[in-house]
């Protein structure tokens, strides 16, 4: 393999048999293999190659915190380009080959980001996200490439040449609006984050999900929506690679968190607890882990 590119799947106690369908997916197809492991609990891979790496972290850092260290050693090794995904995305055939052509197209392309299905949804995928004047507006390409303003990190794929000018994920989110951030980042330094409608990945994307009549909402847990909540609140406030009216886009948005997750998940008084938690935190630039023993 000329190109060098490694993948990098972070993990909190996952299921398993699903984490292990995402590594038989695109192991024969890149170079290396960094597991870095968040879980409280033990896990039993039952796949064994040299080539995979795997990282137990002494406590759940975060998946910023945990990417930055799969980046980080990729890099030291001489990487071209890397892979971010979670243990719940699983690859197409020839993922790799029909994604880094896409870096072949325009000059600054410093990510490639495949369209993905949600397997908590009916809908044939999830879309794109293009630049609006108030924030991002969503779209639904079936084929082609697109200049995106921000994407999910499952599937996405970095070129390396780039990382050091944009700068590691923000470990301070801790998780959470950390893959829109640094898109964020990103493009204000004048790259480009390209959308690749040709190739489709299938991805979780939260615990459960509900249609609400106009839209489907995906649901977490009471903590998920603390950092959700929190950070949303407070990249509309401080973050500084979005104009003035995004952040104030954003903002008013973002109070939609406050509302629905509440109503919609159960218990609805603990939910509503870490809504107003992560509200509050986020007005007044609390970040990092929570600790809500």
């Amino acid at each position: 393999m000329n190109t060098k590119i490694d993948i990098i799947i972070v993990i909190y106690n996952p299921n398993e048999d699903l984490l292990s369908k995402c590594i038989l997916s695109i192991f024969d197809t890149v170079r290396h293999i960094y597991i870095i492991d968040n879980s409280d609990i033990n896990i039993s891979l039952n796949i064994d190659y040299e080539y995979i790496k795997y990282i137990k972290l002494k406590e759940n850092m975060g998946i910023s915190y945990a990417f930055n260290i799969g980046i980080k050693e990729s890099i030291k090794n001489k990487s071209d380009y890397i892979i971010l995904t979670d243990q719940d995305t699983v690859y197409p055939i020839k993922y790799i080959d029909n994604m880094l052509k896409t870096f072949d197209n325009e000059e600054n392309i410093c990510a490639v980001t495949p369209l993905f299905k949600d397997t908590n949804s009916a809908k044939k995928n999830e879309g794109f996200y293009k630049k609006s004047f108030l924030f991002a507006k969503r779209f639904f390409p079936i084929e082609g490439s697109f200049n995106v303003f921000h994407t999910i990190s499952s599937g996405k794929i970095l070129n390396t040449k780039y990382i050091n000018d944009i700068g590691l994920m923000d470990e301070d989110l801790f998780i959470d609006w950390v893959d829109y951030e640094w898109c964020w980042r990103a493009r204000k330094k004048g790259y480009k984050i390209i959308g690749n409608a040709d190739v489709v990945i299938e991805h979780q994307l939260g615990d459960e999900s509900t249609d609400v009549g106009f839209r489907v909402v995906n649901l977490r847990s009471p903590l998920r929506h603390y950092y959700i909540t929190r950070n949303a609140f407070y990249l509309s406030i401080y973050n500084n690679s979005l104009n003035s009216i995004n952040k104030v886009t954003l903002f008013f948005r973002s109070f939609r968190y406050i509302i629905g997750y509440p109503i919609l998940s159960k218990p609805h008084l603990k939910h509503l607890k870490y809504v107003l938690l992560g509200f509050w935190h986020g007005m007044t630039g609390k970040l990092g882990k929570l600790n809500n023993k």
